[in-house]
């Protein structure tokens, strides 16, 4: 899977989303070129790995009249960037909108997130 490659990281926030577990991270430090405002990890229950990252990047200059943050997916071996706004950088917005795409790509329309302590 194509996978940021964080270093270190600060969790935020953790959601049960049915049998998965969300982990919305920020303060990432990484050695992608890639600038993280936050990322969310979606981790099967009981497996080790992420299966699913939703980040919010910082655009470059040149695409920020588009939004100041893209969102991109990368699921296995695909990457899309899904769009670009200036609310990915809100914290509330983000994890909202990334668990909107989980539960899509994971058929739990009827699950809803539980946030954990």
């Amino acid at each position: 899977m194509t996978t940021p490659h964080i270093q270190t990281a600060l969790p935020q926030r953790r959601y049960q989303l049915g049998s998965f577990i969300v982990n919305i991270l920020s303060d990432i430090k990484t050695d992608d070129p890639t600038e993280y405002r936050y990322i969310m990890a979606l981790i099967d229950e009981g497996a080790q790995h992420p299966c699913l990252y939703v980040t919010a990047e910082v655009n470059p200059p040149s695409q920020r009249q588009q939004g100041r943050y893209r969102i991109r997916v990368l699921l296995d071996n695909q990457e899309k960037v899904m769009g670009s706004a200036d609310e990915w950088g809100d914290i509330e917005n983000f994890s909202i909108f990334s668990m909107g795409i989980a539960a899509k790509l994971y058929q739990l329309s009827d699950e809803e997130p539980k946030r954990l302590a």
